[in-house]
């Protein structure tokens, strides 16, 4: 029987998964802490040692895979288990190759999770602990991924700061829009799986004062808000949300139910690898056609004039 000493921190975005996480948790004995971002759980994590940390990766503020990757470089690292709708097989390498314990795909019955988190602080315990060595290339092949998505999110980054007073008002709106379903990331997860050569790759333009990277991109899963605005950036049509596909400096892929007749959309999502930041720019559309059930729009960010 787990020890009331037990202490678990439940960090996830939606209210009702923390709420049947923590009430199973304290069924089996175990205190729990509630966290609602990443940016909340790094944050009681530095106050408190937890034995163990259950995470959702898809989050505001601070995305899961890098508080995973802060949790388990602590002095102490606590057991982290990731429960997740994402079941990329390569994200969920890259994780385990880190240390996490274990990930778990929602939707999942919560008394099945708090006999694993139990089992999990049992079995191991809180100590120094060193990840475990993944196989040499595929530890390199994600490491080369994670690395290059965070080298295109921060060249982005800079570009919204350069033009964020321009895309203020694009995206002050207050519209309660829906996610794309989650046939959508399933979509894309299939797509990175099948494509083993691409032609179709837009040609890499350098933003001003960077170098050109060939055709370098990588797969990004990540929502977006989208706004259709002209090319003087003005707002010309109602918000939607949209599918981030995958990403390159000069531009990006994105999924949507519905074709776009726009010429250009600003799109504003927070980064997945740069911390508490948030990408704003403008991307000039240049395709946009029948993917599946879906459509692939794809075009080049621009600067303002």
């Amino acid at each position: 029987m787990a020890s009331t000493k037990r202490n678990v921190l439940v960090v996830d975005d939606e209210p009702q998964v923390r709420e049947l996480t923590s009430r199973a948790l304290l069924a089996s004995g175990i205190q729990c802490d509630l966290a609602v971002d990443g940016a909340d759980a790094i944050k009681k994590a530095s106050e408190r040692s937890y034995d163990a940390v259950v995470t959702d990766l898809r989050m505001p503020n601070r995305h899961g895979h890098a508080l995973c990757a802060d949790l388990l470089k602590l002095p102490e690292a606590p057991n982290v288990m990731v429960l997740t709708a994402l079941s990329d097989a390569r994200l969920v390498r890259d994780l385990m190759s880190r240390g996490v314990y274990d990930v778990l795909h929602k939707p999942i019955n919560y008394d099945v999770v708090a006999t694993k988190v139990q089992a999990m602080i049992e079995n191991t315990g809180r100590t120094k602990r060193v990840a475990p060595e993944p196989p040499k290339k595929a530890k390199s092949n994600a490491a080369k991924k994670i690395n290059l998505l965070h080298q295109i999110e921060t060249t982005l980054v800079e570009l919204t700061e350069l033009f964020d007073d321009r895309l203020e008002a694009v995206f002050d709106f207050a519209e309660d829009i829906p996610d794309p379903p989650k046939a959508v990331r399933d979509f894309i997860r299939r797509l990175a799986e099948s494509e083993v050569t691409e032609t179709d790759k837009p040609q890499s333009v350098p933003l001003p004062g960077h170098q050109a990277r060939g055709n370098d991109r990588v797969t990004c899963y990540t929502i977006a808000d989208a706004v259709p605005v002209d090319r003087d950036w003005n707002r010309t049509g109602d918000p939607f949300k949209i599918a981030l596909r995958d990403l390159s400096e000069s531009g990006g892929r994105f999924l949507h139910t519905r074709a776009t007749n726009a010429d250009y959309v600003a799109i504003c999502w927070n980064a997945t690898q740069v911390v508490a930041k948030q990408i704003r720019v403008v991307c000039r559309i240049r395709r946009c056609k029948p993917c599946g059930p879906f459509y692939d729009i794809g075009g080049q960010f621009v600067m303002a004039d």
